[in-house]
């Protein structure tokens, strides 16, 4: 009866890591998706391109999964 206790306390330990790891980085990969959308803006600006309302549009979107992303990870704590 013991082992299997702990075989229990085993696993839901590990569930909780894992659980805990894949939602404290869904914010930091959220916030560098951001940073490579943002420094996507300054170049098309810098070049003069005309995608720079399509960046714009990227990066607007990007921003909105980060806020979504950080909401989560504050309910989920």
């Amino acid at each position: 009866m013991k082992t299997k206790q702990l075989i229990g306390a085993l696993a839901f330990t590990i569930v909780c890591a894992a659980t805990q790891i894949s939602c404290s980085s869904k914010p930091s990969d959220k916030a560098e998706e951001v940073q490579d959308k943002k420094e996507d803006v300054m170049e098309a600006q810098a070049e003069g391109d005309s995608s720079v309302k399509d960046e714009q549009a990227e990066l607007d979107s990007a921003r909105k999964d980060y806020r979504e992303a950080v909401k989560d990870s504050i309910k989920n704590q």
